[in-house]
């Protein structure tokens, strides 16, 4: 879902720029005398429209209004291009005696943690994403150059999302986890 939303914007921000870039571009080369030295030195907007704008006292408000609305669904746009997609609450159990839900951040923060003591991991970032019934585990780590990074994924693997899944009491917990290797401390021998 995430990946067709971006997708889509992308689309509409790339037809709306160049529709932009053509009306612009129009306007210049016009102005530029392109289309004649007539058509450079007259307005944009025709007497007609200049005599209906200025005799019509209901123009100028609409004009207004639609302004406003498109102001407010850019904004909109905006903000949900800023929206995060973290659940707040996790959903671990539903029936029909009750709701049973817990915070989403400590549990991905007691992660981070616990992957953070492993050794060569200078620090780790979880976050739990999407749908609070269904969540998925993102996870960032920097480790130390040289570490060995097969025995720190199968660790990942076998224990730090495993005991998450456990504690979440979830059947499922997909996982990313993002690597990124840092220099480590050098030495320099004292002779």
């Amino acid at each position: 879902m995430k990946t067709r939303s971006g997708k889509g914007n992308r689309v509409g921000l790339a037809v709306l720029g160049l529709v932009l870039l053509a009306v612009g571009g129009l306007a210049i080369a016009r102005a530029l005398g392109s289309f004649g030295d007539a058509a450079a030195r007259e307005p944009v907007v025709d007497a007609g429209a200049r005599s209906f704008a200025a005799t019509t006292p209901w123009f100028w408000p609409v004009v207004a209004a639609v302004g406003i609305v498109i102001g407010l669904i850019g904004l909109a746009w905006l903000l949900a291009l800023l929206r995060v997609d973290r659940p707040r609450r996790l959903r671990l159990e539903s029936g029909t005696t009750g709701v049973t839900e817990v915070d989403a951040h400590p549990a991905s923060e007691a992660l981070a943690e616990q992957v953070s003591t492993y050794p060569e991991v200078r620090r780790a970032h979880a976050v739990l994403r999407g749908p609070s019934d269904d969540p998925h585990l993102d996870i960032g780590v920097s480790a130390e150059e040289p570490a060995d990074l097969g025995a720190l994924v199968t660790r990942l693997h076998d224990e730090a999302v495993p005991d998450l899944r456990t504690t979440l009491g979830l059947r499922r917990l997909p996982a990313m986890v993002r690597l990124n290797l840092t220099g480590g401390r050098r030495t320099r021998p004292v002779h």
